[in-house]
């Protein structure tokens, strides 16, 4: 990978920081050829609106066209290999582009059949076009998302093939190479679990994410985030990690969530004081954690959803309580890195008035019809869709620059219309339709018909560029979820996801402590250098099934490694969010790195409670659930102190080490650990705090000669 360049501060523009995140270059092609591809793309995402929403189109069909179709664009606006030109299409991806077209029309005009023979009776024209599909996919996630998971597709594909010579657990009786293509490139493979959440949910969300920035709320969200925390001991780091929460929960890619927020917050940080390292870190530690939020959790809950067959509300309430663990820890230790670095926050002159951001909560419709739909039973799909609807009546208010406490009425349809018996889909038609009315209305009033001509060809304009965008920012996850579909096929066929879970097993013995530890370094290990979706699905598919035969349940051992997956982002060698902050703030990779572990060390600690105390996810009675959370807090604020040397001033590694371990006494959640660990932090925080007072009196005493 080519060092991005610095600009004049010695930090990588985001745009050259996109670049870490190992998709390739995209091409600048002719105003004309522009228009054209942007038009595909506003049209693809138009596709999967009216299908999930109004046309019911056979699974595996749909499933196709969501992956080829996006491959095909992918193609046309990512530049193949290094050297090429980037004002022009190569020759040679136009042959891509009509072969991935093709592998497409073959499945929908043979698709009856090909679930009767799939695997089973293979043609020649099934082998051909399963192989060239197959490939293309691969090729696809590469120019999308970089070599790491293509290269661990193609080792699956090759095990296939060498399997039947390899010894022990990884040996099989080997396959048929046509009857193989034609397997993996069907739903049992490529369009199998993983493309299937990426089709149904994930690009919706994408674009209600899209729209909703658009719309102005993400610009809301910072706002939000700088009046809140900006003027507090080590302001903008707290911003970060606000900013890190709305942000992150949206997207699947960590990267993208570190320019996103880290373009405004990096160099507040650095304003204030902080050193280029322990910026990027704070940056890159709250980008992460955002794909740990609910209710989106970076696309992960979509995916967990299909595997496990468990709700997908039940999955975004079990995941509140960690989440918060996670970001009291990294608000603790920006906190306390504040103290020791004598950082203080903004002056309150240069932020937003929190009055005026109280006023326009209503900016966050979009947000709250989304969480209250979901919370209520309705489905994924109505949900997204009426938010995405909300986005647009935000859109129209903000172009016509009306007051945004209209978006009350709205608002107060959605919560209040349901409670008389009416459908969602009559409650949102509904809803929206006074929106506008009164957005219009006010327009209306406020500049007239030329106001209200400007502001729906904005609004329309502003739709346009949205879907268009919604279409660029899904297809590196469409590419990830559908080459990750190759491994959890492979997986399928040769039997060897069943036997690494006999390894498991066989290795943990009757510890499932040691389990535990083997599954959580086989997940960062495998999220390293790629895209959290698809480190998920091939942990999923890998370790989590040895841990349920453990007897692990289902949701806290799908929880455990879609976390460790997560945090791979930042664990070194490959922590490609750490990079990528390093390079916006000009620090160097590795310190950063190391950095941004000693910030997230929580999300390290936590996931283990997903076994022991499942409490934690909210598995329990009320008391018992609030003791393991407040205990937990409790141990993960005093880790806090012990990772970063500090209380009531420097603290050495003896008074560190003991810290550490009343911490974990604490995180441990049982009842007497927990006495233990009270008394004793106690007892150490009120002999620091004396020892403090004391040291402080002996230099302020004035001197008796």
């Amino acid at each position: 990978m080519d060092e991005p360049k610095k600009n004049g501060s010695g930090a990588a523009s985001p745009s050259e920081v996109d670049l870490m995140d190992f998709e390739s270059p995209m091409r600048d092609l002719s105003p004309f050829a522009t228009t054209l591809l942007f038009l595909a793309a506003v049209g693809y995402a138009l596709f999967h609106i009216f299908v999930l929403n109004f046309y019911h189109m056979d699974e595996w069909v749909f499933r196709t066209l969501h992956v080829n179709l996006g491959a095909a664009i992918g193609f046309l606006i990512y530049v193949g290999w290094k050297g090429q030109r980037k004002d022009r299409v190569h020759p040679l991806d136009f042959v891509l582009v009509i072969g991935i077209l093709a592998a497409a029309g073959y499945i929908m005009y043979e698709h009856e059949t090909l679930i009767m023979r799939t695997g089973v009776i293979t043609t020649p024209l099934d082998f051909t076009f399963g192989a060239i599909g197959t490939v293309l996919t691969i090729e696809f996630a590469r120019r999308t998302s970089g070599v790491v998971l293509p290269i661990l597709a193609l080792l699956f594909v090759a095990y296939v093939f060498v399997g039947p010579w390899m010894p022990g657990i990884l040996h099989h009786q080997g396959f048929r190479t046509a009857d193989f293509f034609s397997f993996v490139y069907s739903q049992e493979g490529i369009f199998g679990i993983t493309t299937a959440a990426s089709s149904r949910y994930i690009i919706l969300f994408v674009a209600f994410a899209v729209f909703l920035q658009i719309s102005g709320a993400g610009s809301y969200f910072m706002d939000l985030a700088f009046g809140a925390f900006g003027w507090a001991r080590g302001g903008p780091g707290k911003v970060s990690v606000v900013s890190g929460i709305l942000f992150g929960t949206v997207s699947g890619s960590s990267v993208a969530n570190v320019v996103a927020s880290g373009t405004f917050t990096i160099p507040m940080m650095r304003r204030v004081g902080y050193q280029r390292e322990t910026a990027g870190a704070i940056e890159a530690t709250s980008s992460t954690g955002g794909q740990l939020t609910p209710p989106i959790m970076g696309a992960g809950a979509f995916i967990m959803a299909e595997i496990t067959g468990i709700p997908y509300t039940d999955i975004i309430v079990a995941a509140v309580l960690p989440c918060l663990l996670f970001y009291i820890a990294v608000y603790a230790h920006v906190d306390i890195d504040a103290i020791k670095s004598n950082i203080h926050g903004l002056p309150r002159s240069e932020l937003p008035k929190l009055g005026r951001l109280v006023r326009d909560v209503f900016l966050l419709l979009p947000l709250l019809v989304l969480l209250y739909l979901l919370i209520s039973g309705y489905s994924i799909i109505a949900s997204g869709t009426w938010g995405l609807a909300c986005a647009v009546v935000v859109m129209l208010r903000t172009h016509l620059e009306v007051d945004s406490r209209f978006l009350a009425i709205p608002l107060a349809a959605f919560l209040l219309l349901p409670q008389f018996g009416l459908p969602v889909n009559y409650t949102g038609t509904i809803a929206i339709t006074l929106g506008f009315v009164t957005i219009l209305a006010a327009g209306f009033a406020k500049s007239g018909m030329s106001g209200l001509g400007y502001g729906a060809r904005e609004t329309a304009k502003s739709c346009y560029k949205a879907l268009g965008q919604t279409t660029h920012s899904s297809l590196q996850i469409v590419a990830v979820c559908a080459c990750a579909g190759i491994i959890v096929g492979v997986l399928g066929l040769t039997g060897l996801g069943g036997r690494f879970s006999t390894l498991i097993l066989a290795i943990a013995g009757e510890s499932h402590f040691v389990a535990l530890l083997f599954a959580m370094l086989i997940s960062i290990v495998l999220g390293m250098g790629m895209p959290t979706t698809a480190a998920y699905a091939i942990a999923a598919s890998v370790v989590a099934p040895g841990l349920q035969q453990l007897g692990v349940p289902a949701l806290s051992a799908h929880m455990f490694v879609f976390y460790y997956a997560v945090i791979s982002a930042i664990t070194p060698p490959v922590a490609i969010a750490a990079f990528a902050a390093s390079a916006l703030s000009g620090g160097r990779p590795w310190p950063t790195s190391l950095k941004a572990v000693r910030f997230g060390i929580a999300a390290f600690i936590v996931p283990f409670l997903f076994y022991y105390y499942p409490e934690i996810l909210l598995d329990g009675d009320f008391w018992s659930i609030v003791r393991i959370f407040v205990t937990a807090a409790l141990g993960i604020l005093i880790l806090a102190y012990a990772s970063e040397g500090w209380l009531f001033g420097l603290i050495g590694w003896p008074l560190r080490t003991l810290l550490a371990v009343i911490a974990l006494l604490m995180i441990l959640g049982g009842q007497y650990t927990d006495i233990i660990g009270f008394g004793l932090a106690g007892l150490v925080v009120a002999w620091r705090f004396v020892a403090r007072r004391t040291a402080q009196g002996h230099v302020e005493a004035p001197d008796p000669q």
